[in-house]
């Protein structure tokens, strides 16, 4: 006979939405902080590798650039803009995804209970009208994917437009 030592519901507090190969493009410290870097202005691999070791990571160029390929096959990093610099071309590179390695207090949720509760009910209303689209039910039933997830994606990228617009 066995007896229960706990039992609890488990609610979902926050989430993300990464396909395998962005995982594992942030899988390492370095590529994780190449995109924090990379969130303030289009940079080449030679201004990376300056930035890094300034904050106390010494990587090669040449490794820099071997993490920027990573990045940009998992669709994190982009070119941005190439130079011609006598007879060679220098590459800029600029992240496609905001990535923060700062941490929340642990009591973020009961700090802020009120303001997540208010934009909470605002984003449902949000994702009602998400779900309700046309377009949204076609994008749904063309790629055969879970339904929450297309909802999260959308969601995240109206985030990350209107964090691009009223960064301060």
């Amino acid at each position: 006979m066995s007896e229960t030592l706990l039992q609890k519901e488990v609610k979902v507090k926050r989430i993300t939405t990464l396909s395998h190969q962005a995982a594992q493009g942030i899988g390492d410290p370095a590529r994780l902080r190449i995109l924090e870097v990379l969130a303030h202005k289009p940079m080449t691999a030679e201004e990376i590798a300056k930035a890094l070791a300034g904050s106390g990571m010494k990587k090669a160029t040449t490794t820099i650039r071997h993490h920027l390929d990573t990045l940009k096959r998992a669709g994190l990093v982009e070119t941005a803009k190439m130079v011609e610099v006598r007879g060679a071309v220098m590459k800029y590179y600029s992240a496609t995804v905001r990535a923060y390695s700062c941490s929340a207090p642990a009591d973020l949720d009961a700090k802020a209970a009120k303001t997540i509760s208010d934009a909470s009910a605002r984003m449902a209303k949000v994702l009602n009208s998400i779900y309700a689209d046309k377009r949204f039910v076609a994008l749904a039933e063309k790629e055969g994917k879970c339904k929450e997830f297309l909802a999260a994606e959308i969601m995240n990228a109206a985030l990350a437009r209107a964090l691009e617009t009223t960064r301060q």
